[in-house]
């Protein structure tokens, strides 16, 4: 098949130019054949991770990308119907083939973006509201220490290790690209855990989950900053000025005036009575909030979608869509983290082993010291501290969107993209092990009243 040019926003896709003698059903029946690998590989390598080693099910999916990707597995040719995951070409302008940007075909990298989106628009209907903006307050504290101590260690790192320089804004970008990757933290990995062991409702849970949420909003907002430096190639305070504005003015526009209407957004819905209509009413709002965010506003489409889940939160048509949601996610969530491990090279990443190993050991100190500290200065005990400190470890699904809108923009290559991967995996494989003890050894984390005495009354604990 060859391949013509898509451009948007300045990124150049392949798409599908069918020749005569090929049969669009026959594409599609191939995508589907895809799909259906990727849907079996996830689930089996998930299932497997989840049972026998009791780690999140996320990471047996990335692994099956990995395995089945078009640098392993995949990429291996079967007879005369040659690799099964083959890496596309396209053709430029002058009519010359040259690499894609992304080493999988352009129709899974677009379903895979909707899964991102399905998967932050479902976390924020998760996300209690009222609790969010209860401990909203030192959660931000905890989230800025989360996202300044992680983005300095990843910058310098990459720095001091040869990746990246300040010969000119090009040559740094790479740096600001591993900050913005090592200031994620996975809200939906920490919740699944803390759910698991009914510590959602303790004050370090609430704020891990709160500071969370913040710390990917301040992390999406670093890559804002970052991919308008790397359109403009220059870096301009009036610039960073005008994407920040525009930045926090439509998330914040968006939770409030999004929270204001939710009820009577939800009424109105309410009102249809088809089979499935709510379900996909709901999905029009996270989609447009997506578009719109990317778009017009410069934000990653995904925190669009986790705006809207969470200005939906508190009303009957959460409660209403909550379960079609969590099977649409079981379907299509997997696929963006295999389509996110079949983009990596690990043989590109050979040259850059010591940078992983690095990278991965700061990616676990800066959490715990850019966190950790601030918790204590909000009035977390030493216990609580370490409690909230490694409950914002796991990186997860943003730092794989963030490292994947690097690699697609061809700002960072198959080894960084490769190193920020490894070290996703390590902070996620270690949150969980350390976190459960953390949570489960007993005892109040707070060292003086936080959020008011009702968040003690709640616990049935005292303070220490």
């Amino acid at each position: 098949m060859r391949w013509g040019i898509l451009n948007i926003t300045d990124m150049v896709f392949p798409l599908p130019l069918l020749s005569a003698a090929e049969s669009p059903i026959e594409e599609v029946a191939h995508l589907v054949l895809l799909l259906a690998v990727i849907i079996f590989a996830a689930k089996l390598a998930g299932e497997l991770v989840e049972r026998f080693a009791s780690f999140p099910s996320v990471l047996g999916e990335l692994g099956a990308g990995i395995l089945i990707g078009p640098f392993a597995l995949g990429g291996v040719e079967i007879g005369s119907l040659g690799p099964f995951f083959e890496i596309p070409t396209a053709l430029n302008e002058a009519g010359e083939v040259v690499n894609s940007i992304t080493p999988v075909a352009p129709e899974l990298f677009f379903v895979a973006q909707v899964a991102a989106i399905i998967l932050l628009f479902q976390a924020g209907l998760e996300t209690n509201r009222s609790q969010f903006f209860r401990w909203v307050k030192p959660a931000t504290a905890v989230a800025a220490g989360g996202v300044i101590v992680p983005f300095a260690f990843g910058f310098l790192v990459t720095i001091i290790l040869g990746f990246a320089s300040f010969d000119s804004t090009s040559d740094m970008l790479p740096a600001l690209f591993v900050g913005s990757i090592m200031t994620a933290t996975s809200v939906g990995i920490t919740a699944r855990v803390l759910a698991d062991i009914r510590r959602l409702d303790t004050p370090e849970g609430t704020t891990v989950l709160a500071g969370a949420v913040v710390d990917d909003v301040l992390g999406i907002l670093i890559l804002a900053v970052v991919i308008g430096m790397a359109d403009t190639g220059e870096v301009s305070v009036v610039d960073i000025g005008i994407i920040a504005a525009k930045a926090i003015g439509f998330w914040l526009g968006l939770m409030i005036i999004g929270s204001l209407v939710a009820n009577r957004i939800s009424d109105t819905f309410l009102w249809f009575r088809s089979s499935g209509v709510l379900v996909g009413l709901a999905l029009f709002l996270a989609f447009l909030a997506s578009a719109v965010a990317e778009i017009y506003f410069g934000l990653a489409m995904i925190i669009g979608a986790y705006t809207m889940g969470l200005a939906l939160s508190d009303t009957e048509l959460k409660h209403r869509i909550e379960e079609p949601m969590i099977q649409i996610g079981h379907f299509i969530v997997p696929v963006f983290f295999v389509v996110i491990g079949m983009q990596v090279d690990l043989g590109a990443m050979g040259g850059a082993i010591v940078f992983g190993i690095a990278l991965s050991i700061l990616g676990i100190l800066s959490k715990v010291i850019g966190a950790g500290l601030p918790a204590l200065a909000v009035g977390f005990n030493r216990r609580g501290a370490w409690r909230v400190a490694i409950g914002m470890l796991p990186r997860g699904e943003v730092a794989l969107i963030i490292a994947g809108i690097g690699l697609s923009s061809e700002v960072i290559g198959q080894d960084v993209f490769g190193v920020a991967i490894l070290m996703t995996i390590v902070t996620t494989l270690i949150a969980p092990i350390i976190l459960v003890p953390a949570f489960t050894a007993g005892g109040s984390g707070l060292r003086r009243p936080m959020g008011g005495a009702r968040a003690h009354r709640a616990r049935g604990r005292p303070e220490e």
